[in-house]
């Protein structure tokens, strides 16, 4: 029986609407099929990319909700099968795959974006503890997580790659303030955090003291893994939910309401679903213009499926899925005429399309930019001389 007859299988005989959220989800992780991706006994089945697409359409397939969502259970967990210890996957896995729990990065400061071995905030050891403080900002989900992942400098008298270490932090401790930032959507699931005297448990160290850069480039290498195949992983993205309500009352809001983030609307398959839609209602489509960008679109989405199922260099489709993020907000805007730039509640889809529009230019910067992945593919794939450093 193949992965999808399997999974299919599967979905068919458990899917029920009337379960919880958390029912759902507790389901789901018990079986390996939510996170198939993940290693076999810890909540998946050690299925690679391709096979694990083929588990999530079968579920889309079926009509099943997905897995929770969020970096708790694309990022973070991959990063501790990776690096490790083994004790921290057997306090904080369970509820990540239950979806109990909420995640953000600390990564990103005023000083250290794309330069981000730049990083100030400081770790200083205190008996079983550190203490930290500094800012971060544009942290995704700031305001909801649970739990963040922290790049702090712990050694700073060694050359800025090294002498960083990679934390799991509590975000709810007063040392940790959290202030939103409201961006062109509207929204503000950006936000800037000042950590003063933050206290950081020394058993929540994600690998090695000191070694911390290499953990954090495991993360964001499985960043633009994702960024690259442009998918949400089966058409359910997830924001802050409550595990007690009904899953298919949750499912019908998170695909025809408003109320998912610009952020959720650019990153998957969403961004197509509403581009596309909002043209078939509102562009002629005898104007061989407008034919010749949705077929443009259509096949550039076609070979960055296969591209990022196939496990191609990462930085060559993210800096794909990014070009393709803008292009569908042009075909938008060309497509569904002069509706298009009115404000959000005048839009002729509601406003769907006009989220993914805004925050289209946001996805060449977001897990490193345009530029960024440019320079790796020609300096690492391509061996062409590497530009001169800063210092």
């Amino acid at each position: 029986m193949s992965i999808y007859d399997e999974a299919h299988a599967w979905y068919s005989a458990n899917w029920d609407p009337k379960l919880s959220v958390g029912q759902w989800w507790k389901l789901l992780a018990d079986s390996g099929w939510g996170l198939a991706w993940w290693p076999e006994g810890r909540f998946g089945r050690g299925l690679d990319h391709h096979q694990a697409h083929e588990a999530d359409r079968a579920r889309d397939d079926v009509g099943a909700f997905g897995p929770p969502g969020g970096i708790g259970v694309t990022l973070v967990a991959p990063t501790i099968f990776e690096h490790g210890p083994e004790e921290l996957l057997d306090r904080f896995l369970p509820a990540i795959a239950y979806g109990e729990t909420m995640w953000c990065q600390l990564f990103s400061e005023p000083g250290a974006g794309s330069d981000l071995a730049a990083v100030g905030t400081g770790a200083v050891a205190d008996g079983d503890q550190w203490i930290t403080s500094g800012q971060k900002v544009w942290t995704s989900g700031g305001h909801l997580a649970d739990w963040a992942v922290l790049m702090a400098r712990t050694d700073p008298d060694v050359p800025k790659h090294r002498g960083i270490s990679f934390f799991i932090i509590d975000m709810h401790q007063d040392g940790v303030d959290v202030r939103p930032l409201r961006d062109m959507t509207g929204d503000s699931e950006f936000n800037e955090v000042f950590l003063t005297d933050a206290v950081v448990e020394k058993a929540d160290l994600i690998g090695d003291l000191n070694d911390g850069w290499r953990a954090a480039m495991t993360m964001l290498q499985v960043e633009r893994d994702l960024d690259a195949v442009g998918h949400d992983g089966g058409g359910d993205v997830i924001n802050a939910v409550d595990l007690n309500q009904p899953v298919g009352e949750v499912q019908h809001e998170q695909r025809h309401g408003t109320s998912l983030s610009g952020f959720a609307y650019a990153t998957g398959s969403l961004k197509d679903d509403v581009t596309h839609q909002l043209v078939a209602d509102q562009a002629d489509m005898t104007d061989p213009l407008v034919r010749q960008a949705v077929a443009g679109a259509r096949i550039n989405r076609r070979v960055l499926d296969w591209n990022g199922q196939r496990q191609v260099n990462a930085s060559t489709v993210k800096y794909q899925n990014a070009l393709l993020c803008r292009q569908l907000r042009d075909l938008g805007f060309s497509g569904g005429g002069i509706a298009t730039q009115l404000g959000r509640i005048e839009q002729p889809d509601g406003g769907h399309f006009l989220k993914s529009a805004l925050f289209a230019q946001g996805m060449a910067i977001a897990g490193g930019t345009d530029e960024v992945q440019r320079n790796i593919v020609g300096e690492r794939i391509l061996g062409l001389p590497k530009e001169p450093k800063v210092e």
